[in-house]
């Protein structure tokens, strides 16, 4: 008998926030009471508050209803710069983006900045939405390593070395098959792992090229993540992740957060059974502790660009296909539908949707 999304996603949330899922994945820790909610571990919140700078109350205006249909108990908001921006302002942008943040949290009692895996738990305890800072490319940071320290300070926890273009650490994966630069971390690059594995900053792998993704795996010991990317098996551009990036991710003890974006090359085949594709097939090489949820919502973002501003994105990197059913926060329910249809057992539903994130913040926060 066909099962609404909405019963669905009230059996989830009864079910897995009653204690019955261990968030530690059987470790030491017992099972948490802890009414969790889906972790997205990308989203380009920080931008869009900086291109609504002169409004206030954004983020109760335009994400609270979206956050609370669609479940959502914790979001990494990353830092991101525009081209425009660089270089002379991109340090000045950042403070602001965060500045932002900071004041839109403020106004309102539902949500909260956290930098602990205690400060995530507590706002989930007191009923509010955890938004954990992250960095999307260090252009911020110039190639001063000592401004690693002023946002760590300010609440960055996770960092990404690169988008699509160079910086000074390093060069991003390009949206194509092949064609990266060969070149791995530069000295500044490596100057930066080690100086974020001191200070217990997560190192996310996302968008950075083949080589650069070797070296961080050569230079560090702890569990590094891929925040938001998809398998290179469905959609083979060197921005996404390949077998052999999937596997030593896993060995490490880490998380791809499965991308709703780059689902596929083409609109016919950008549907919510490819987007669970990527899932299954991430957790079949690695094992489904290993795989967890990384929207990187663009959908409203792109559409609020100017035309000639889409067009010169889609030349620099790639014509982007959204999937229908997965465009927003709102729509996180559909993905717990669409693993229950496929099969997935309460319990890996719960790791994906949260529990594998909880405990990577768990050992690194």
């Amino acid at each position: 008998m066909p099962v609404s999304t909405l019963n669905l996603m009230s059996n989830f949330v009864s079910t897995y926030h009653a204690g019955e899922t261990d968030l530690t994945n059987n470790d030491s820790h017992t099972n948490h009471a802890l009414n969790v909610g889906v972790v997205d571990m990308h989203y380009d919140l920080m931008m869009d508050l900086y291109q609504k700078r002169d409004r206030k109350g954004v983020l109760v205006d335009d994400y609270l209803a979206d956050f609370t249909t669609g479940g959502i108990g914790v979001v990494a908001a990353a830092i991101y710069l525009e081209d425009k921006y660089l270089p002379e302002m991109g340090l000045r942008v950042a403070l602001d983006q965060i500045a932002l943040l900071y004041d839109e949290v403020a106004r309102s009692s539902h949500f909260a900045i956290c930098r602990t895996y205690a400060e995530i738990e507590a706002a989930r305890q007191a009923g509010k939405i955890a938004l954990l800072i992250t960095m999307e490319g260090i252009e911020p940071l110039g190639s001063d390593i000592h401004l690693l320290r002023v946002f760590y300070e300010l609440g960055l926890r996770v960092v990404g070395l690169t988008h699509v273009r160079r910086n000074a650490a390093g060069d991003g994966g390009v949206f194509a098959p092949d064609g990266s630069s060969p070149q791995g971390l530069t000295r500044f690059g490596r100057e930066l792992i080690a100086a974020c594995e001191a200070l217990g900053i997560i190192i996310d792998l996302a968008h950075i090229n083949p080589a650069g993704f070797n070296d961080i795996l050569a230079a560090t010991t702890k569990p590094v993540i891929v925040s938001h990317s998809n398998a290179r098996h469905f959609y083979d551009i060197e921005r996404n992740i390949s077998d052999e990036q999937i596997r030593l991710i896993g060995q490490r003890g880490g998380v791809i957060g499965v991308n709703a974006t780059l689902v596929s090359p083409t609109a016919a085949d950008s549907h919510m059974d490819r987007y669970v594709d990527h899932i299954d097939y991430i957790a079949e090489l690695i094992g489904i502790d290993g795989v967890g949820i990384g929207f990187d919502f663009f959908e409203t973002i792109h559409y609020a660009m100017s035309r000639e501003d889409q067009e010169k994105l889609a030349a620099a990197l790639t014509t982007v296909y959204f999937v229908p059913e997965l465009t927003n926060h709102a729509h996180a329910p559909n993905v717990t539908a669409k693993l229950t249809e496929r099969g997935f057992s309460a319990d890996d539903i719960a790791k994906i949707m949260y529990g594998n994130w909880m405990r990577i913040f768990r050992q690194m926060l």
